[in-house]
């Protein structure tokens, strides 16, 4: 199951979101958010569990507690939907000649 979890400080690891986490079940993957130029923390991520049931622990006993003075926010996220991204293919403007005009 994944889990999204919000609201963190921007010095925090994914190494901190372990710790929290794996006290409730194993954790099979982590991804703390970063801005691709700077690399500094967003401020969320998401955490991998296996068991669900050990998921739903972790949300339950760590949504709103607090990670270096900051209130967390955890909760189940949706299933994922794959989306197809389309190019628009944006063609060049035509010219329209009226008929008897120059």
């Amino acid at each position: 199951m994944v889990i999204f979890v919000g609201n963190f400080s921007g010095d925090t690891s994914e190494h901190d979101l372990l710790d929290k986490f794996e006290q409730y079940g194993q954790v099979t993957a982590i991804n703390v958010m970063k801005d691709e130029i700077s690399e500094h923390v967003l401020g969320f991520g998401f955490v991998e569990m296996p068991d669900s049931a050990a998921a739903h622990r972790a949300i339950a006993g760590l949504n709103r507690t607090t990670l270096k003075g900051s209130t967390l926010i955890v909760c189940e996220t949706a299933p994922r939907v794959e989306r197809r991204r389309f190019a628009q293919k944006q063609s060049a403007p035509r010219q329209v000649h009226a008929v008897g005009q120059g």
